[in-house]
């Protein structure tokens, strides 16, 4: 749990560092969740996992971390993203973000990096769709994902989404619902399958904080 302590103190002191600085936003969320899904695959082995992640921005730019608990052959038993890039806006209204993601595990170190970038798009007024591509600076590898957002209320949602790791990997497929109980807590019940493993299902409580924690 090191990694997680290292992190939260990191976060904490950046804080007031954030909201003292011009036009600098800065957040980020904490979550437990009954099995950390990726692809329609747990990373945990079908157990409980502590996430936690957190964001600095200024301008469109943007660098930050996600954190995790995992579990894999290896004996990892934590990983890390590190990532950064910039998001905004066409007039159209279509929305954007590339970047890069640097990954690694307490274990085995280096666990890849990958380019990636999504746009996303109002089909009417509650309803959003999303494309997002990736490529595996590694494995030489693209993958890429479409979803839909539906926003039932101010405060339920739905969501779904189906796509592929790369070429060679089964496809993968997920629907989801999420409940904000207040601006910073929400919950959320998941479902993920893929073309060649058994559905698994994930409830997730978050806790977000600062202005720009997802």
């Amino acid at each position: 749990m090191n990694i997680f302590a290292a992190l939260w103190a990191t976060a904490v002191l950046l804080a007031p560092v954030a909201s003292m600085a011009e036009g600098l936003t800065f957040g980020g969320n904490v979550g437990i969740n009954s099995n950390s899904l990726s692809d329609g695959l747990s990373e945990t082995g079908n157990r409980p996992a502590l996430q936690f992640g957190a964001e600095v921005g200024k301008d469109g730019l943007y660098a930050g971390f996600f954190a995790s608990q995992v579990r894999d052959g290896d004996g990892n038993r934590a990983s890390l993203d590190l990532s950064a890039g910039y998001r905004g806006e066409f007039a159209s209204s279509i929305g954007y973000d590339i970047g890069v993601t640097q990954s690694f595990r307490n274990k085995t170190g280096n666990d890849g990096s990958e380019i990636y970038g999504s746009l996303s798009y109002p089909l009417a007024d509650k309803l959003t769709l999303s494309a997002e591509a990736s490529y595996d600076l590694a494995e030489k590898t693209v993958g890429g994902n479409l979803g839909l957002d539906f926003a039932l209320s101010d405060v339920l949602s739905l969501s779904a989404v189906a796509g592929k790791t790369d070429p060679a990997s089964s496809a993968f497929w997920g629907f989801g619902a999420s409940y904000d109980f207040n601006e910073a807590t929400s919950v959320a019940l998941d479902y993920q399958d893929t073309t060649t493993t058994s559905g698994l299902v994930a409830l997730t409580l978050k806790y977000k904080f600062g202005s720009g924690g997802e």
